[in-house]
């Protein structure tokens, strides 16, 4: 069998997806045909033998050890139905048998990065996480982090969320906070090949990543004070992992095929081995003895919207999203010189967010296509995606990826009245021509403003290759030492 082991001597992994060095401390391979006893623990039943019912969630499963496999070198948690039915202490039978184990009073971690290989399932009713609880601690005050969660009956499996849970001890729903995001993939459905799902924990934050790219983070400001209890209780305490497959308590529908499993390749474990903070000379918060990135990279952000095509009648537009709880009016933006473009200033920490712009306190927001390029793809809840990593103005129309008030920033720096470029074929399917003569430097921005392509012009170049590029609309930012053109293409694949 092969055993989760801690490793003393120090083996540096440099991980250039992080931009940072970790050192790997601890590790499960799943090797050999059994779960590793002297680390594990099966949790067993419906809760009940901790007062709970349905632990808490009105799950629908009862667990039990049979259900949890090794083999091939991977965990399986196999979902199952039970037609003759399984009965915990208090009487109830539940017609659904999966598992759920945890590392408590054998393993435990406080801080580093911690990640998991795993392939998820499909199927209305289940419910996969990969999560940490406090050693010792109480439910919700001592907090709760969920590195990965899945829900088939709330949204397909191509979504998933990590969140971090505070409150009052006994619970109350109340001071029950807790912040948390929806990530959706670019590579289809997450429970048809393995995906990597981290955390990198710090005394100041946590940050979530999904295949080694970062969606999320919160701090302590993120949440509110809560009068005698933790608002930040991720510093106390030893942490220990759990890993399960439940049934929600809506349940599964005619479509969900049992048996079903997760799979879990590895769980990994990295301590950090420098100076934390920020490595970006760009932003805002540079610190230049930083030697590990820790995602605390903060950056000026302008939020504009033109709100000239707007039919319906509003005062106050705002910006709503991840980055304020969705928070209704309290990011209200201004319009001085009254052309209709609205905006809003703001520092923002790194990060994977998601957005909308609305008006009076939600009393109008924008309707957006999840086919549309600029949003991110989920017909039930389709908002604007927004990758902050530099400084920048997010400027599009109301209910429109197009950025129409981006050319209109773009246009007052130019010094022609009319681009002296011409590209073609427009539209293209990723080999643009044009001729240049004078130009030194050509810049591509999307529909959301980033830059997305850089590159320095030799004279008389005749074409550039776009074709690593998303269809969509981008506009062609033609400089020089003296002046500025721009034109906009959209690529057709």
């Amino acid at each position: 069998m092969k055993k989760l082991f801690l490793l003393l001597s120090c083996f540096y992994l440099h991980l250039s997806v992080f931009g940072q060095a970790w050192s790997l401390i601890w590790e499960e391979n799943f090797s050999g045909n059994s779960l590793d006893q002297s680390v594990w623990t099966h949790e067993l039943g419906t809760g009940s033998q901790n007062g709970l019912w349905g632990w808490g969630n009105g799950e629908l499963q009862f667990y039990q050890s049979g259900n949890a496999e090794v083999s091939n070198g991977t965990l399986k948690i196999i979902a199952k139905e039970e037609p003759a039915g399984l009965t915990d202490s208090w009487g109830n039978t539940m017609y659904y048998s999966s598992s759920r184990i945890k590392t408590d009073n054998k393993f435990t971690v406080k801080y580093g990065k911690i990640e998991a290989r795993i392939k998820t399932v499909n199927g209305e009713g289940f419910w996969p996480a990969f999560w940490m609880l406090p050693s010792g601690g109480q439910w919700p005050c001592d907090g709760e982090i969920d590195i990965m969660e899945q829900w088939g009956n709330d949204w397909p499996t191509n979504v998933t969320t990590g969140a971090a849970h505070i409150g009052t001890c006994p619970h109350s729903q109340a001071t029950h906070h807790y912040r948390s995001f929806q990530h959706q993939s670019t590579t289809g459905n997450y429970a048809s090949d393995f995906h990597i799902y981290s955390i990198v924990w710090d005394e100041d934050f946590i940050a979530w990543y999904v295949d080694n790219t970062k969606v999320y983070q919160v701090s302590p400001t993120n949440f509110p004070t809560i009068p005698g209890q933790h608002s930040w209780p991720f510093n106390s305490n030893d942490w220990y992992l759990i890993l399960n497959l439940a049934i929600t308590q809506s349940g599964p529908n005619s479509l969900t095929v049992f048996p079903s499993q997760i799979e879990v390749d590895y769980i990994k474990i990295y301590e950090n081995t420098g100076i934390l903070g920020c490595k970006d000379p760009q932003a805002l918060n540079y610190n230049s003895s930083a030697t590990i990135a820790n995602g605390s990279c903060e950056y000026q952000v302008t939020f504009k919207v033109d709100m000239n095509n707007v039919s319906s009648s509003f005062s106050v537009p705002e910006v709503n999203g991840t980055f304020n709880n969705w928070c209704g009016n309290c990011w209200p933006m201004q319009d001085p010189d009254g052309d209709g473009i609205w905006e809003k200033q703001v520092v923002m920490l790194e990060g994977y967010y998601e957005l909308k712009y609305s008006a009076d306190n939600w009393a109008i927001s924008e309707s957006l296509d999840p086919g549309w390029g600029c949003t991110n793809g989920n017909p039930q809840y389709t908002n604007r995606i927004l990758v902050v990593d530099e400084n920048r103005v997010i400027c599009p129309q109301w209910g429109m990826c197009t950025p129409t008030c981006n050319s209109i920033i773009i246009s007052e720096i130019n010094e022609s009245s009319e681009p002296e470029k011409t590209l073609f074929p427009n539209p293209s399917n990723g080999i643009v021509n044009f001729k240049n003569n004078e130009y030194s430097k050509l810049e591509v921005i999307d529909v959301l403003g980033k830059s997305v392509y850089l590159n320095s012009l030799i004279k008389n170049t005749k074409s550039i290759n776009l074709s690593h590029l998303p269809s969509g609309f981008y506009n062609c930012i033609f400089s020089s030492d003296k002046k500025q053109d721009v034109q906009k293409i959209q690529l057709i694949k």
